[in-house]
């Protein structure tokens, strides 16, 4: 079993939250096993990961099949998934389950004690026990 990190906007965290969101949408594709362990960090001005899911599926398809497919578990509207993969040939969704909120403060001050150098990725980041941060989310 795998474990990342993945960032996210607060208004999509939040409808993650609330459920009417259950797939995040990435333009590239991530090597990681279902049932992997998905930490959620809600971008600034939240700063700080608030969920933790696992990985239903993973599925890279073009970007009109993965809206006809995802569309109501987007939350996005039509003009914005537009945007967000123009031009791109494969867009993946990644299927969330067992969302759950986290109790422990992992804003960033607290997640930098555990690794001074530690910024949130970009993309995703794998957490293993090599790194720093691991620590701080077992």
């Amino acid at each position: 079993m795998s474990n990342a990190l993945i960032s996210i906007k607060p208004k999509h965290v939040a409808n993650i939250i609330s459920g009417k969101k259950t797939v995040e949408l990435r333009t590239r594709s991530l090597n990681l096993p279902t049932g992997s362990k998905l930490w959620i960090y809600s971008t600034l001005p939240t700063g700080k990961v608030e969920v933790s899911t696992t990985i239903a599926f993973i599925e890279t398809k073009p970007p009109a099949y993965i809206w006809k497919k995802h569309k109501d578990q987007i939350c996005i509207s039509k003009s914005e998934f537009d945007d967000y993969t123009n031009g791109r040939s494969q867009v993946t969704v990644i299927g969330l389950s067992d969302v759950k909120l986290v109790k422990k403060d992992l804003c960033l001050k607290t997640l930098r004690t555990f690794d001074t150098s530690f910024t949130p990725p970009q993309f995703f980041m794998k957490l293993t026990a090599d790194k720093k941060i691991y620590s701080a989310f077992s």
